[in-house]
This record gives structure tokens, C-alpha cells and sequence, in this order.
């Protein structure tokens, strides 16, 4: 009896500590959606287009927005069965080397040809607009797919870019902390992509993930 009361009085002690804890080493603990307290679960509504969603959080999406525009695409971001991975600024700028971001991996010559002049863009209005279109599109998925749907394991879905080899691959992952897998194949230049926040849904009824690595197609290989 003593044993249980201390292992509940250590509990009550270390419980605290340990959401201290993840807030001074940085792991900010995120509530992606309010909690609706008569339905006893959250909500993942965020009462808005995944466009308006988009401009209104400038913390997160400033450099996605510009491409967005750039592109001509505003009215593409307002599909009802779609699914929306919506890439941070992290995804296309940062300059750590196992970030792999788009601009560090896609830099462009100064003077063509000329292996010295490569630099990394500060934007995604520097490549051509066909390019940002077609990368664009392939950041949304054919379907609207969350966690309630997805399957456990590995299987392919349509993007909306061209190409037979536009295929997304999602799953959920079921271990301790379940999440969202994207194009998790062999060849791809980063395993097991995870979103940072998932599950949020739209007012037209399109789900979105927001991501802070970009994602790449597969080959024709992979389909052979």
C-alpha cells in the first residue's frame, strides 16, 4: 500500500516536470485545433479555404503563398475532395545539410554552365512558372485522405500534376506516436517525411498536412 502511494505521489511530481521539460529543451507541445467540450474530442475545423489558410498564417507559408500567386493557382487551393501538403518556409529555405530543402537541392547557374555560379534561389518566382505549377500540383492529392482513412500500409495515390509517375505514397503509421508517412519508396531522397500538424479540414471538405519537407515523385522504376 506505501509502494502505491509513492508511485502516485512520483507521478503527480514527474508529470509536471516532463511538459516543463519538452518546453526548455525546445519541444514545443502543439494543439493543432481546439477542443470541443461538448463533443468531448477536437476540432479539426478550421473554418476557412485552405487559399485563406494559407495567407492567414504568414508565420508559416509566406514563401508557399508567393508560389502559389506566382503560379496563377488561388483558385486550386478551394478543391472539396482533395488532400493539401502544405509546405512551411523550413521545406524550401533552410540551409541545414540534412534539411535537404527545395532551393538547396534546385540552385541555379548565375552564368550558365558554369559549375562556380550555382547558388541557392530565395524564391520560388527565380525558376520557370511551369516548374512551380507542376511542383505545386504535386503537393495535392487526389482525395481527401486523414488518418480515418488511410491504410497501414505503403499504397499510391493520384496527384493532380501530369505525368503517369505523379503518385503520392501515404500511410499511417501505427506505433506509438502515429503519424502520417509520405513517399516512403526507396530512392527517395528523404525517408519517412511526417507532418508537423495533420488532420485539418477545410471548409470545402479538403484535408490538410502541413509538412516541413518537400516531397519528390518517384521514377518509372518504382512502378515496375
Amino acid at each position: 500500500m506505501i509502494k502505491k502511494y509513492i508511485r502516485i505521489a512520483f507521478a503527480i511530481i514527474a508529470f509536471p516536470l516532463v511538459f516543463a521539460g519538452c518546453e526548455v529543451f525546445g519541444l514545443d507541445l502543439q494543439e493543432p485545433y481546439d477542443y470541443d467540450y461538448e463533443a468531448g474530442t477536437y476540432d479539426n475545423h478550421i473554418n476557412m479555404t485552405v487559399w485563406e489558410f494559407v495567407q492567414i498564417r504568414q508565420d508559416l507559408f509566406p514563401i508557399l503563398k508567393e508560389a502559389i500567386e506566382y503560379a496563377e493557382m488561388q483558385n486550386m487551393y478551394n478543391e472539396s475532395a482533395a488532400t493539401y501538403i502544405l509546405l512551411t518556409d523550413k521545406a524550401f529555405n533552410s540551409t541545414t545539410s540534412t534539411d535537404l530543402s527545395y532551393f538547396q537541392t534546385h540552385k541555379l547557374y548565375e552564368r550558365p554552365g558554369d559549375e562556380t555560379s550555382l547558388y541557392a534561389p530565395i524564391s520560388m518566382t527565380q525558376y520557370p512558372k511551369e516548374q512551380v505549377k507542376e511542383f505545386l500540383l504535386y503537393h495535392i492529392v487526389k482525395g481527401a485522405h486523414t488518418w480515418s482513412n488511410l491504410p497501414a500500409e505503403p499504397k499510391w495515390f493520384d496527384s493532380y500534376a501530369s505525368a503517369d509517375t505523379a503518385k503520392v505514397n501515404m500511410y499511417l503509421i501505427k506505433d506509438r506516436n502515429p503519424n502520417i508517412v509520405f513517399n516512403n519508396f526507396n530512392g527517395h531522397y528523404k525517408s519517412e517525411i511526417k507532418p508537423r500538424t495533420s488532420n485539418l479540414l477545410s471548409t470545402s471538405g479538403a484535408y490538410i498536412h502541413v509538412v516541413e519537407s518537400w516531397i519528390d515523385r518517384p521514377t518509372k522504376d518504382i512502378f515496375k
